[in-house]
């Protein structure tokens, strides 16, 4: 099954992550006992972002940065898993390096199952 984990983050933490979590990470992706990463990426900052709007039969646009954003989507990963209970442990293990390596970083996951597709796979 596949899975979408939103990686929620305070964007004006300021810090780079600490090159002990990047390595950490690198590691936890390369171990696929739980999930296997389909990809990653990592998103630029709201200041440079636009919103697409519709609002009463009306399309908006409007230019980051976007006053009440304080936690954001920083990042994502699209991984597969054989079960929940799997995608559960993968992404608390993702979540247990940003407690243990930048503790002062407040980090809140989402993790949605992937039940459709515009696309073929």
């Amino acid at each position: 099954m596949r899975y979408l984990v939103l990686i929620h983050v305070n964007e004006n933490a300021g810090d780079e992550p600490p090159a002990s979590l990047m390595d950490a990470m690198f590691a936890h992706v390369a171990d696929e006992s739980h999930a296997k990463v389909i990809t990653d990426a990592g998103l630029a900052p709201t200041s440079v972002a636009t919103r697409i709007t519709s609002q009463g039969g009306q399309v908006l646009l409007t230019d980051g940065p976007f006053a009440e954003a304080k936690e954001v989507v920083g990042g994502f990963m699209l991984i597969d898993a054989p079960t929940s209970e799997d995608a559960v442990e993968w992404t608390r293990g993702f979540v247990d390096l940003h407690a243990e390596h930048w503790p002062d970083l407040e980090v809140v996951t989402e993790l949605r199952q992937i039940v459709g597709s515009l696309t073929e796979d």
